[in-house]
């Protein structure tokens, strides 16, 4: 105990020695402790991410006694000034050593390196006091002995069991994720086995009379849809209006953000933004799903469809997205609006979908590009 209070007492001396039992005795206890922190922490209570915080902090209050304890031990063993600056620097000359091997297609040295350094630091720190080696009788050195092989089976011990405990954790949440996949997989086959019924009869009667096969979009929907190309319009009043109104962005940390420009009030009970002035009225509505069949006919159908086109989002490259281009029958007026139905997947597979509805092409376009310009999934 005396000489693992020394370590703390001299923590800030790097101008005298360290003998290789004081050297060897403080990183067992130290890494001792690291194990119980682990073991308690991590594999008794699961709280993974306080003890990062408690390592965190744990090896911020070591730094320092451990860099100047390992000065004084490579000072005792006669090393010059210049050499023990050279071990200090050494990660960084191996880490550099390790990028020039993957540059050059050679990361199979990489073991081998490691190997020689790591053997070659140990055999440093190893070696006797080049000036006074403090003589031990016999029964100290077999009481530490004793001591070096209990803490170290100990260190090991708990190692271990965290380490298996932690595999068995890993592996029981895989094994979660793969039930519910498959859970998913197949409600996903019934679901889109029923809804393509649905949708197939609605687009039946919703569709030109001399619909374009097409291999994009979603089920046989897509197949009796005609491709469509979405053409730069004119502005008219309603979008040389809006372009003067300031950016906004509009979204949530489940669907994701995108920008738009005006002042949209939210209806945060179904996720829809509207934007009324004397120029324009327009709604968007999102949501999001999980994986499967996006579109939902049943409840929100168009009353007619123009047909498909497809794009993709700007910030986010390997995203494509699939526009379903036509009018809506307002309820309660009977009245007609332009409507686009959006959907895309994320790479996680799970789908974002988007309506945006307002009397005006134009602007419905327009908003639509900066949808495809600005989208960013939320962090």
């Amino acid at each position: 105990m005396k000489r693992y209070l020394r370590y703390w007492q001299e923590a800030f001396d790097f101008n005298g020695g360290a003998y290789r039992l004081d050297f060897w005795l403080v990183q067992m206890i130290n890494n001792l402790i690291l194990a119980i922190l682990t073991f308690v922490v991590g594999s008794i209570f699961n709280e993974w991410l306080l003890l990062s915080r408690l390592s965190s902090i744990l090896g911020a209050l070591i730094f320092v006694p451990n860099l100047s304890l390992l000065i004084r031990r490579l000072r005792d063993t006669g090393l010059s000034q210049q050499v023990i600056s050279l071990v200090l620097l050494s990660p960084i000359l191996v880490g550099v050593l390790i990028s020039f091997l993957s540059a050059i297609g050679l990361l199979i040295l990489v073991p081998l390196l490691l190997f020689i350094y790591f053997g070659g630091l140990i055999f440093l720190l190893a070696r006797r006091s080049a000036y006074w080696t403090p003589f031990l009788k016999t029964n100290q050195k077999i009481g530490f002995t004793i001591f070096f092989v209990v803490m170290l089976s100990t260190i090991i011990g708990l190692n271990t069991v965290t380490l298996t405990r932690q595999m068995t954790t890993i592996d029981a949440l895989l094994q979660n994720i793969q039930k519910q996949r498959k859970k998913t997989a197949v409600s996903v086959t019934e679901t889109s086995s029923n809804q393509s019924e649905i949708i197939d009869s609605s687009l039946s009667s919703a569709l030109s009379s001399n619909p374009a096969p097409s291999q994009s979009g979603t089920g046989s929907t897509a197949s009796k849809m005609p491709e469509i190309q979405v053409k730069g319009l004119p502005d008219d009043s309603a979008t040389t209006n809006y372009r003067q109104l300031p950016e906004m962005s509009l979204g949530d940390d489940d669907f994701g953000f995108f920008k738009v420009q005006g002042d949209w009030q939210q209806d945060k009970t179904s996720l829809q933004w509207s934007l009324s002035t004397s120029k324009q009225d327009v709604t968007i509505l999102t949501s999001t799903m999980g994986q499967g069949f996006g579109v939902d006919m049943s409840s929100f159908s168009f009353a007619k469809i123009l047909g498909q086109s497809h794009f993709k989002l700007k910030q986010q490259s390997e995203v494509g997205v699939w526009r379903i281009d036509g009018t809506y029958k307002v309820p309660s007026t009977g009245e007609r609006t332009e409507m686009s139905y959006l959907e895309w997947y994320m790479p996680d597979g799970h789908i974002r979908v988007m309506y945006v509805l307002s009397d005006s092409k134009p602007l419905l376009n327009l908003i639509i590009d900066s949808l495809s310009e600005t989208y960013q999934a939320a962090v």
